[in-house]
C-alpha cells in the first residue's frame, strides 16, 4: 500500500492512522495487560473507523457539499461560492430559524450523512 503524500511528503491522514493502528496493535498490545490491553484495542479500533471515514470522505463529500449548498443558497445570493464554513453557517441559521422545517432535501442529505457514519463504523 502506498501512502499519499499531498504536501511536504507526509501520508495522507487514512495511512498515518492505519500506521500508527499497526505500530499500536503489533508492538505495545502485546505488553498490556488487562484494563490498559483493553483501551489500547479501543483505541485501535477508533483509528480504523476513523481512516475508513477519511477515506471515504474524500467520495463522498462531493456530492453532499452540492446538496448542501444548494439547500443553503435558496434565498441566499452565491453559496456557490462560499466556504464549507460558511455553508454551515448559513444552515445552521436557516434551522434555527425555522426555514428548513420540512424540508425533504435537507432530510434525505442529513440522512444519507448518517447512514454513511453508521456504516464506517461498523
Amino acid at each position: 500500500m502506498t501512502a499519499e503524500k499531498p504536501r511536504g511528503g507526509e501520508p495522507a491522514a487514512p495511512r498515518l492512522l492505519e500506521l500508527a493502528r499497526r505500530e499500536l496493535l503489533e508492538t505495545l498490545l502485546p505488553q498490556l495487560q488487562g484494563d490498559a490491553r483493553y483501551r489500547a484495542r479501543l483505541i485501535a479500533n477508533a483509528m480504523k473507523i476513523a481512516a475508513r471515514e477519511a477515506e471515504a470522505g474524500a467520495t463522498v463529500d462531493g456530492e453532499t457539499r452540492r446538496l448542501l449548498r444548494e439547500i443553503a443558497g435558496r434565498g441566499e445570493p452565491g453559496p456557490e461560492s462560499s466556504s464549507d464554513a460558511a455553508v454551515q453557517a448559513l444552515l445552521v441559521e436557516a434551522i434555527r430559524a425555522g426555514r428548513l422545517d420540512g424540508d425533504t432535501a435537507l432530510f434525505e442529505v442529513l440522512s444519507r450523512q448518517t447512514e454513511r457514519r453508521r456504516s464506517l463504523a461498523g
